[in-house]
């Protein structure tokens, strides 16, 4: 068995004792950044949507995306867990769940238990954030000192909710050029294994057809011109040793700006 299907079995086992799950997405790019394994996993288990990173992508897409998800039936949540905005309902929806579980255990006549939930996202969706917003600093994970366990391990909240913690991440879905284009640019894969003026110049191509003023407001380009690699290489005075124009390390520069949200607020798929 792979490294991966020995993880895979072992989360299997603790996800069968999970109430709820929240599947970490990046709102820039809802369908992408889902992974086919975290929906196998928790398929036909209860389920929230967390469209993270909201304060990065395009807030009018956004609106649409959840409108989307609730269409088809998943409960779906917009948040920045960076700055903890739209967690106020989150915490809403893991109180009513909590208390939704001790009136079904209490019917049963079973013994009261905390709500136990997980978080799991492709890397760099923010579930290490979304999950310490969750957590909080007064938080204690039982088992081994931090850093030390391996294995997935329990965070109890105030004896009321369990977090399961699952150290490292599942990978994405990379199905075809364009997702690997959407994830390069949300940094779900790394840059370094792909080439970077590829990524970066189907970037500017979609600013010229869905954002044309994010390059203006950047670096001065006109909004009826064409982005330009190398109209920006010039603007940075990006230069090689001999003079030329040193378009990689414009590429990357883009593509970070992408990522960090400097280019403004862009969504990179829409419903």
């Amino acid at each position: 068995m792979s490294d991966f299907g020995k993880r895979e079995a072992l989360l299997s086992r603790y996800f069968k004792v999970v109430d709820l799950f929240f599947e970490v997405a990046d709102a820039r790019c809802p369908m992408s950044s889902r992974s086919r394994e975290i929906r196998r996993l928790v398929r036909g288990r209860k389920s929230v949507l967390i469209l993270n990173k909201a304060d990065l992508a395009d807030p009018a897409a956004t609106k649409r995306w959840v409108g989307f998800f609730s269409e088809v039936g998943e409960r779906v949540l917009a948040v920045d867990s960076l700055r903890g905005k739209g967690l106020q309902r989150v915490g809403e929806l893991l109180q009513s769940e909590a208390e939704d579980l001790k009136r079904r255990l209490w019917d049963k006549e079973r013994r009261w238990r905390p709500l136990r939930v997980a978080a799991l996202g492709i890397p760099n969706t923010g579930k290490s954030s979304f999950l310490n917003q969750i957590v909080g600093r007064r938080a204690a994970a039982t088992g081994n000192r931090p850093g030390v366990t391996r294995g997935p391990q329990w965070i109890h909240l105030h004896n009321v909710i369990s977090v399961l913690d699952t150290p490292g991440v599942l990978p994405p879905s990379v199905r075809d050029e364009e997702a690997v284009f959407k994830l390069a640019l949300i940094g779900a894969l790394k840059l370094e294994d792909r080439d970077p003026e590829i990524i970066a110049r189907r970037l500017l191509e979609f600013l010229k057809d869905h954002y044309p003023a994010a390059v203006s407001r950047s670096w001065g380009a006109a909004e009826d011109t064409p982005p330009n690699l190398e109209c920006i290489a010039r603007s940075k005075n990006f230069l090689l040793p001999d003079g030329r124009l040193d378009l990689q390390r414009t590429a990357v520069f883009l593509v970070n700006a992408m990522r960090s949200g400097k280019l403004g607020r862009i969504t990179l798929e829409f419903p």
